[in-house]
């Protein structure tokens, strides 16, 4: 699929190009340019080119318009461009007429933009137009959902080559001997030629070399019972010096035309990245990946200079962003480094879909790295991030006895230069989440607030705490503890009190009174009602 006559005019290059007539014809497809500067040019345009002359070979043969828009081959063509200061004035208005009954858009072309411009920006127009078209960075994890993310990554590659080009497309996978179509008319197209002759022929074909650089060949096969040759192209997809795959495209009895090559080579190069990733560094829990982690949490890696080829060689894009959760083991007594396996089959079956990558930290600690869905909110990626752990969780749990485990995320995305903030907020969070929180298995870093600021210590919170310690020391105190959490929440309102515990308001007053008597503390100072606030969070 190349570029509409619309598309091409709203351009910056071509605001200063006019329609003269034909403007129903805007949405037709420009696939190549052809310039008309001989009496008989016309005659080898092909069709859906975009025609450009100066328009002196019309002044020099007065009926060779007439004759031109007369002619079968003009009903072909995708739109006519014509510098109308240079040598026409004016078109007539019968010329104007058939452009307009054809529906094929007459445009003005100003005196500036040479040949070669025009083509250039189109070119340039055609290629940024695929480039968007082929964003598939991100897999959505609905799409294919009983596939690995390599095979529902190449499958929608394939899938948007044929939406492209209308041409069906195979990639073949040597090392598991396997195909991948892009739909089922690639199989109906196939008629007797078997897998393999796409790119080592058992039967007479001839060979177009395409891209000499890519190895990418066109291959036609004659038989009587087509009216033209069969044909396809095949391009090797290798890693290294060794071919790892074939990617096909077959044109049965046709052709791709000029700007579908764009396409072709852009689902070349992603299916030859995808590859490369693979086989670089995309496996869950790679050793390279450890180290690369270890090293920048213990501060061996600091340059971003270093960390982004690093990252480039694990195959991690260090334009996009990602969220860092920390995972914990809390019983001393299990070892989760002793179940690596099992491990990586939990994430293969519950965090995999989202491109995770896993690093062991230490016996019981593993990072995970997450690349966020552009396609998606904040909140939708959060949640699903959430989902994702809750079911990692089951699944481990389900495997190793006695383990208790903890998630912490550092729920602010950002680039792989800021791993090691986001590994030292993630332990903070648990850290401080565990105190605030204690039933929580899933801690966000936001969800901590100021508390998250602080660094507390054991022996340090005993001393902050003597003022208030008769009344946290005996266990018969915990209603009063209750009571007075619930009373400092409430800005100190005993009906507000009494309701959210249930109770008689004269139950609170009598409470708070007796807690006024255990402790010296005046609650009527702001500063004094916040210290105690805070203790009571931190105090379990």
């Amino acid at each position: 699929m190349g570029l509409t006559i619309r598309e091409m005019l709203r351009a910056e290059f071509f605001k200063d190009f006019k329609v003269i007539a034909g403007q129903g014809g805007l949405d037709k497809q420009i696939q190549g340019i052809a310039i008309l500067d001989a009496p008989d040019g016309y005659k080898w345009t092909k069709g859906r080119e975009f025609v450009i002359s100066s328009g002196y070979v019309f002044q020099q043969h007065p009926r060779l318009f007439e004759e031109y828009i007369n002619s079968d081959i003009f009903r072909e063509i995708s739109g006519m461009g014509i510098k109308l200061d240079r040598y026409l004035k004016t078109i007539p208005d019968y010329i104007t007429d058939v452009f307009n009954e054809y529906n094929i858009p007459l445009i003005n072309i100003p005196m500036g933009p040479s040949w070669m411009e025009i083509m250039n920006q189109l070119n340039v127009l055609v290629m940024n137009k695929n480039i968007r078209q082929f964003r598939i960075g991100n897999i959505n994890p609905k799409s294919f959902s009983n596939l690995t993310y390599q095979s529902r990554k190449i499958n929608k590659i394939l899938s948007q080559m044929e939406g492209e080009m209308n041409f069906p497309a195979m990639l073949y996978d040597l090392s598991s001997e396997k195909a991948y179509y892009s739909s089922p008319t690639f199989l109906e197209l196939l008629e007797d030629i078997q897998i393999g002759d796409f790119w080592n022929p058992t039967i007479e074909v001839t060979k177009e070399i395409l891209c000499d650089n890519l190895k990418m060949i066109r291959y036609r096969f004659y038989d009587d019972k087509y009216d033209k040759p069969y044909s396809w192209i095949t391009v090797p997809i290798t890693v290294g010096d060794k071919i790892k795959a074939y990617f096909v495209v077959v044109e049965a009895t046709g052709l791709i035309d000029y700007f579908d090559q764009f396409a072709l080579r852009i689902g070349f190069l992603l299916l030859q990245s995808l590859y490369e990733q693979i086989l670089v560094a995309q496996s869950i829990g790679d050793i390279g990946f450890e180290k690369f982690i270890a090293e920048i949490i213990s501060g061996n890696l600091l340059d971003d200079e270093t960390i982004a080829k690093r990252a480039i060689d694990l195959g991690l894009d260090i334009n996009l962003n990602y969220y860092l959760i920390l995972m914990k083991q809390e019983r001393k007594e299990a070892h989760l480094v002793s179940y690596k396996n099992e491990l990586k089959e939990a994430v293969s079956s519950s965090i995999s879909h989202m491109e995770a990558r896993m690093a062991m930290i230490d016996d019981n600690r593993c990072v995970f790295l997450l690349p966020i869905d552009n396609r998606i909110s904040e909140k939708e990626n959060l949640k699903l991030m959430k989902k994702s752990a809750e079911i990692f969780k089951k699944r481990i749990e389900s495997k190793i006895e006695d383990i208790n485990i903890v998630f912490a995320i550092s729920d602010n995305e950002s680039t792989v230069y800021e791993i090691k903030r986001n590994y030292i907020r993630c332990e903070q969070t648990i850290k401080i989440g565990q105190i605030l929180y204690p039933d929580e298995y899933y801690l966000k870093y936001s969800d901590l607030g100021v508390f998250a600021w602080m660094d507390i210590k054991e022996d340090e919170l005993e001393i902050m705490s003597k003022d208030i310690k008769i009344l946290i020391e005996n266990p018969e105190h915990s209603e009063l503890i209750e009571t007075l959490k619930v009373y400092l929440e409430c800005k100190m309102n005993y009906s507000l009190t009494a309701k959210q515990l249930f109770l008689h308001i004269n139950t609170v007053r009598k409470r708070i009174e007796e807690i006024n008597n255990l402790i010296n503390f005046d609650m009527e100072d702001p500063m004094n009602r916040l210290k105690l606030e805070v203790l009571l969070k931190l105090i379990k």
